[in-house]
């Protein structure tokens, strides 16, 4: 879910602002929650900022500030401050009203949404506000516009339609310097070095893939490789990515699309086939259903999917019919063949800066459980296109984008992995014909996935391999602990 305000309006408020300038994302109540707390959280102390409300009237409205929100409880003083109207009841009509009254432009209330002007000219919601349907009815109030504001000649209801119940809120930061300038910068060097880009190289990593098997001292037949992320990142269209490589077209087997709500709900373990050769892949990519900011995420399924005893076409997330071990279909006793050995969170690049607590928390809480199961965790970060102009030209300037180096180095942290461990790449979406660029990044990622599934497999039979030498010793029974606590006495 990505960003409403079109390019023409983005143009307008950068002449109105005065200066070079773009816009990144900072809060958008349809996807972050229409939550005061939130809205301070991602909008305090981050500069300029333009918020927009677009209501049920098809009417777009807001206000901007050169000064930072905050929750100090008191006014922002901000002689640069203007409220506008960019449309009004469908109509393209863009209106620019100056701040009369510098010292009240703008109201920091940690329990208040963007509030602007004394008395207040907008006050757009408080608290928390629960969708209604298709739009949020906030609780605010545009009947006071014009205390600190000139509005020449104009009205409440003719810059609002006194009207909100809007089907969104935005709030961007303001960043100096032009968008595209910045983003097309190419660094010197490559941030990451790469091979060539060419069909002989593909073909190789093509035939590295078809000729892979997991780690011959084990009956793993196959490495399991699980794709986890939030809604819309990417995960199916990886899959469908891989799969079309190896189809020789583009394919779209597994549901795929940018959704209010996760289109993946039921658990699945692909299979790749190799149209030329008809040979399976030793690998299995499994996706199941994405991270959703009003739906909890479920430890005890994920325990059952990381320990292999969900079977593969389970659907997930049945609120009424929970799985368990008496569940038909539970693996009882599963193998290493059966478990994970190498989980890929799939994050959309274009939202590192922007990516809710809520989401974070959940990735975080899951990383515990890998950690404490030594399974290996790679990024795949996704939507390379959004993240640099340059890159959605030519996809093999991918590691000379300065654009995508910060968004690799900034996932890294987030996350707590090394670098070497977040692999940018570029899903078939748009495209109706194979590129070669797209196909290696997809092959190279896919490739080291499998290097960290053997690692994890290597790993497990070393640890087999222990426990057998060094069995541990029996439990002691309760009657000679019964003993040893009597002599002690």
């Amino acid at each position: 879910m990505s960003e409403l305000l079109q390019k023409a309006y983005m143009d307008q408020l950068v002449k109105w602002i005065g200066r070079p300038c773009h816009f990144r994302l900072l809060y958008k109540i349809s996807r972050d929650g229409c939550s005061a707390q939130t809205f301070h959280q991602k909008c305090d102390g981050q500069g300029p900022t333009v918020t927009v409300l677009y209501n049920t009237n098809n009417t777009i409205f807001g206000g901007y500030l050169s000064q930072s929100w905050n929750s100090d409880l008191d006014y922002i003083n901000d002689a640069n401050a203007f409220l506008f109207r960019l449309q009004y009841t469908g109509a393209s009509n863009p209106l620019k009203f100056a701040v009369s009254k510098a010292a009240s432009a703008g109201y920091g209330h940690s329990s208040y949404g963007p509030t602007f002007g004394g008395g207040h000219d907008i006050h757009t919601f408080s608290g928390t506000i629960n969708k209604s349907g298709n739009y949020f009815p906030l609780n605010g109030y545009v009947g006071e516009i014009g205390n600190s504001y000139n509005l020449n000649g104009q009205s409440s209801s003719t810059i609002t339609n006194d009207n909100l119940q809007v089907t969104d809120l935005e709030v961007y930061r303001v960043i100096d310097g032009d968008e595209q300038q910045i983003q097309q910068r190419k660094m010197d060097k490559p941030w990451r070095e790469h091979t060539e880009w060419t069909e002989e190289k593909m073909k190789e990593i093509k035939e590295n893939l078809l000729a892979y098997k997991p780690v011959s001292e084990t009956n793993v037949t196959a490495a399991n490789i699980l794709l986890l992320g939030q809604i819309g990142a990417g995960k199916s269209s990886f899959f469908n990515s891989i799969n079309s490589i190896f189809r020789g077209k583009i394919t779209s087997k597994a549901c795929s699309g940018s959704f209010e709500h996760s289109v993946t709900t039921t658990y699945r373990q692909y299979k790749i086939k190799d149209h030329s050769s008809g040979k399976f892949l030793n690998l299995r990519l499994c996706d199941s259903r994405g991270f959703e900011e009003d739906c909890a995420l479920d430890a005890q399924e994920m325990s059952f999917i990381l320990d292999g005893n969900i079977p593969d076409c389970y659907q997930q997330l049945n609120p009424m019919v929970r799985f368990t071990p008496k569940t038909p279909g539970y693996i009882k006793n599963p193998e290493l063949e059966n478990k994970i050995h190498c989980v890929a969170f799939v994050i959309d690049g274009s939202t590192t800066d922007v990516m809710s607590n809520n989401i974070l928390q959940k990735i975080k809480d899951l990383q515990i459980s890998l950690n404490q199961r030594g399974l290996p965790q790679i990024v795949l970060l996704t939507k390379l296109d959004k993240i640099c102009p340059d890159v959605n030209n030519d996809v093999t300037n991918t590691f000379t984008s300065s654009a995508v180096c910060d968004a690799v180095e900034k996932i890294a942290e987030i996350l707590g992995l090394p670098r070497a461990h977040v692999l940018p790449v570029k899903n078939y979406e748009n495209e109706s014909k194979l590129k070669t660029g797209v196909s290696i990044l997809l092959m190279e990622a896919l490739e080291r996935c499998l290097d960290f599934a053997d690692d994890y497999i290597d790993e497990q039979l070393d640890k087999k391999a222990s426990e057998e030498k060094w069995p541990q010793a029996p439990e002691e029974s309760w009657l000679l602990k019964g003993i040893r606590y009597l002599f002690r006495k």
